[in-house]
C-alpha cells in the first residue's frame, strides 16, 4: 500500500506539472522534448499504477480467501440493500428452521425481516426484526459454528457471493447428529464437499441437501371441548379448544340444522389460536338456537363441529314497587343551612320539597333540592334559610324503573343566628 501511494503522489505531482511543460513547449524546442520525455514517463506510471492497483486486489482477495469467513460489524434493518445483507442471509440460511427460503438477494425484505424475528425468538433476544447490538452479537458468535465465505459464481459475472460453510465432519458425525436428533444441515448450494464426504454420504455430485422438506399440511384441526357460557336474556359466549392454533367461527340460527352458507348469522376472528371464545350478542329472550363451530388453520384446512343448541334466559320481571323509605331526619341545622338524610332499600336518586308553610306545597311549586345519582343512603343540603325560622319537608325517591316514593311531612326550626 505504501508503493500505491508514492505512485499516486508521484502522478499528481506530474498532473499538476502538466500545464506548465505545455505552456513551455510553445517557447523553445528543448523545452518540447523535455515534456515529451516527462509525458511518456507519466504514461509509464500510469499502466505501473494500475499494474499495482490490480495486484493490490488480487492480494486482498486471496487474504480474504485464505481467511475463509468475515464478521458482520454493523446493525442492519429492513430496507436496506448491501452485501453485508447478503452475509447476513447467507447466515440465516446455514439454518433451514430460521430461513428455508435462503434467498442470498442482498436486500433486507419481508422474508429476511422474519427470519431474523425466528433468529432472534431462537437465542432469546427481542423479536425486533432488525440486527441491533444484541443480534449482531449473537451472529458473529454463531457465526463460528457457520461460517460465511464468498464462494462461486454470480450469474457468470465474476462476482462471488456469500455463502454459509457447513462443516462438512458434521454430515457423518455421529456426535453432532445425535445432538440434532440426526437430521443433517443442509449444504448451499455454492459449497463443494470433499471428495471423501461425498463418498460415504453416498452421493455423486455436491452439494447435495440432506434434509426432506416438510410435507404440506393437509389436516384440518381437531375441535374438542365445544360447550356455551355466560347466558342472559340477550347472549351468550361458545367456546371450544383445537389441537393447533386455527381461526374461530360459529354459525348459529333459529331453525336446526344450522345452514353454514348464505345469509346465516355467523360471528368469527381470524386470529390464529388454540382456545377460542366467541360471544353472541342481541338475541331473543327465552328462544332456542343451534350452532356449530368452525375452525381453519394457517393452511386453510378447516374443521367443523357437530350441532350444538342453547337457550337464552328469561327476561327479569318488570320492576313495579316503588324504593322504601326509612330513617328520614333533618341534621347539621345552621341558622342558614341544613341537611336531609333518608335511606332506600333499592337504589334510586332523591328530592327534597320545603317550605315555611304547613302543609308543603304541591309538588312544582315548593322549593326544591336534589341529587341524580343512584344510591341507597340519601343526604340533600338545603341553603339559603332564614333565621330562626320553621321549615316543613317531604322527601321522594325514584328508582330506575321510574318508581316513586314521597315520604311523610317533617319539619325542623333554623338556629338563631
Amino acid at each position: 500500500m505504501k508503493k500505491i501511494s508514492a505512485v499516486v503522489f508521484m502522478s499528481i505531482v506530474l498532473f499538476a506539472a502538466g500545464p506548465a511543460l505545455a505552456s513551455a513547449q510553445t517557447t523553445t524546442a528543448s523545452t518540447s522534448a523535455t515534456v515529451t520525455a516527462l509525458l511518456a514517463q507519466l504514461q509509464a506510471l500510469q499502466a505501473q499504477l494500475e499494474t499495482l492497483k490490480a495486484a493490490q486486489q488480487k492480494v486482498n482477495e486471496t487474504a480474504q480467501g485464505l481467511q475463509g469467513t468475515f464478521a458482520l460489524i454493523k446493525e442492519l434493518r429492513q430496507g436496506m440493500t448491501s452485501d453485508d445483507v447478503a452475509a447476513l442471509q447467507a447466515l440465516l440460511a446455514a439454518d433451514p428452521s430460521i430461513y428455508p427460503e435462503g434467498l442470498i438477494s442482498g436486500y433486507y425484505g419481508h422474508l429476511t425481516a422474519t427470519a431474523v424475528k425466528r433468529f432472534q425468538k431462537k437465542y432469546g433476544i427481542e423479536q425486533v426484526g432488525n440486527v441491533g447490538p444484541k443480534t449482531l452479537k449473537k451472529m458473529n458468535e454463531f457465526m463460528k459454528e457457520h461460517p460465511v465465505a464468498l464462494e462461486g459464481e454470480d450469474n457468470g459475472k465474476g462476482k462471488k457471493r456469500p455463502c454459509a460453510i457447513v462443516p462438512p465432519g458434521h454430515l457423518i458425525a455421529a456426535g453432532w447428529l445425535k445432538k440434532h436428533d440426526g437430521v443433517r444441515p443442509i449444504v448451499p448450494p455454492c459449497q463443494t464437499l470433499p471428495s471423501g464426504i461425498v463418498k460415504k454420504l453416498g452421493t455423486t455430485t455436491p452439494p447435495v441437501a440432506t434434509t426432506t422438506p416438510p410435507a404440506p399440511d393437509t389436516t384440518a384441526p381437531s375441535i374438542t371441548a365445544v360447550s356455551t357460557t355466560n347466558l342472559t336474556a340477550t347472549g351468550a359466549t361458545v367456546i371450544w379448544a383445537t389441537n393447533e392454533s386455527s381461526g374461530s367461527t360459529v354459525y348459529y340460527s333459529l331453525v336446526s340444522p344450522v345452514p353454514t352458507s348464505g345469509t346465516t348469522t355467523s360471528v368469527g376472528n381470524t386470529a390464529l389460536v388454540t382456545s377460542h371464545s366467541m360471544a353472541l350478542t342481541g338475541l331473543t329472550a327465552s328462544t332456542t338456537y343451534y350452532y356449530v363451530v368452525s375452525s381453519a388453520d394457517a393452511a386453510g384446512n378447516t374443521a367443523m363441529s357437530s350441532e350444538g343448541s342453547f337457550a337464552t334466559a328469561a327476561l327479569p320481571p318488570s320492576d313495579t314497587t316503588a324504593p322504601a323509605l326509612t330513617a328520614v331526619t333533618s341534621t347539621s341545622i345552621a341558622s342558614t343551612t341544613a341537611t336531609i338524610t333518608w335511606t332506600t332499600d333499592e337504589s334510586s336518586m332523591g328530592k327534597v320539597y320545603y317550605s315555611t308553610t304547613d302543609p308543603v306545597p304541591a309538588i312544582g311549586t315548593a322549593l326544591m333540592a336534589e341529587h341524580t345519582t343512584f344510591m341507597t343512603s340519601h343526604y340533600v343540603d338545603l341553603s339559603g334559610l332564614t333565621a330562626s325560622s320553621t321549615y316543613y319537608y317531604i322527601v321522594n325517591s325514584t328508582d330506575a324503573s321510574g318508581n316513586t316514593a314521597t315520604s311523610t311531612q317533617n319539619s325542623f326550626l333554623t338556629l338563631v343566628p
